[in-house]
């Protein structure tokens, strides 16, 4: 494999498991916020993240690359509404695609054919990624500061299973 794909790739592995924490620490904030049902859909998604990373994980050891598990960077969650969280994850999200893309950039350049067949998955994941992340923004901002409301849609989002 290209040297600079397996570099991009593991620091993706990194990002990856950044990503769990910092859904972890987004379902911590709803878990004190009495959010049981916002603070399960994050829980949700921080195993995906995880299993994103040992996707990567996987495949570079199936490429007969060393994976380098570098040091997690700390989540700092400090949110002062609902909202504010869903956007903090929706830019992550982004933040996420971008890497991917450069991934995949890098893969077309090294005519590495194999990854970029091995990315299509990924992209095509923050496709939906996204689409989640702008959907919970656009549920919490109809329903506004409307404690009720939110009550409800905390009971709705709270069905999604891993």
């Amino acid at each position: 494999m290209n040297k600079n794909v397996v570099e991009l790739l593991n620091a993706q592995v990194n990002k990856e498991f950044f990503s769990a924490y910092l859904y972890l620490g987004i379902s911590k904030y709803f878990t004190k916020e009495n959010l049981p049902g916002f603070a399960s859909w994050y829980r949700v998604q921080a195993q995906e993240e995880q299993e994103h990373a040992m996707k990567i994980y996987d495949y570079l050891l199936d490429n007969d690359e060393d994976v380098r598990l570098s040091q997690i960077a700390q989540v700092d969650v400090n949110f002062d509404s609902a909202l504010e969280a869903a956007k903090d994850a929706d830019k992550h999200e982004h933040y996420i695609t971008g890497e991917i893309v450069k991934i995949m950039d890098a893969a077309v350049e090294a005519k590495d054919y194999s990854t970029q067949l091995f990315l299509d998955w990924f992209i095509t994941e923050q496709a939906e990624e996204e689409r989640n992340s702008k959907d919970m923004i656009a549920k919490i901002e109809m329903v506004g500061c409307d404690k009720k409301s939110l009550y409800l849609l905390d009971k709705e989002v709270g069905s999604r299973k891993s």
